[in-house]
């Protein structure tokens, strides 16, 4: 165990201290706009998609497990993610989302997967490239994505639903558009 975390490039380390950083601040209130749950979205689609092509075993196979695993975490982000509490921001252009540890605890559990799939890349190369490892880290790829479209675009219909809404002058609204 001790040999995996010395070997283990320093630049990971790197990543899973943003990510703990991350998932740290989003215990406390944070603001996000609509660009951010566009591009957060359009950059999981697209980094999945990339790791994707290296895959090149069965593809046809390979991108349906991914379609099926990315609309199963879309619908799991709909349900963990709540609207409660979410309100506007002053200008109206963006969302302050209540602190939750959800995202910390997303964001490790990704970095653990990932952390996985790089190791049996390096120390098992004869496995990672087996038909079913390949089946897993590509529903893995789609699962993520899929999760992070999701939250993003209930965020930014809750975004949408709350700026439609009559309230100049009025108190904060909640994402029912209770007062």
């Amino acid at each position: 165990m001790l040999n995996i975390l010395l070997n283990t490039p320093w630049w990971a380390y790197l990543i899973l201290v943003l990510l703990c950083y991350s998932g740290i601040k989003a215990l406390s209130p944070t603001r996000e706009g609509k660009f951010s749950f566009l591009l957060t979205t359009l950059a999981f689609i697209c980094l999945s998609l990339y790791s994707l092509t290296t895959l090149t075993l069965e593809p046809t196979l390979l991108i349906a497990c991914w379609l099926v695993a990315a609309i199963l975490g879309a619908l799991m982000a709909q349900v963990i993610f709540s609207r409660n509490g979410v309100v506007l921001d002053d200008p109206e252009t963006g969302l302050i989302l209540p602190g939750s540890i959800k995202p910390l605890i997303i964001y490790l559990i990704l970095f653990a997967v990932d952390y996985y799939f790089g190791y049996q890349n390096d120390a098992h190369p004869e496995r990672a490239a087996t038909l079913e490892m390949l089946l897993i880290k590509a529903s893995t790829l789609g699962f993520f994505s899929g999760f992070f479209s999701g939250r993003g675009f209930k965020y930014y219909r809750t975004l949408l639903a709350l700026q439609a809404q009559p309230s100049k002058g009025g108190p904060q609204r909640n994402a029912l558009g209770l007062k």
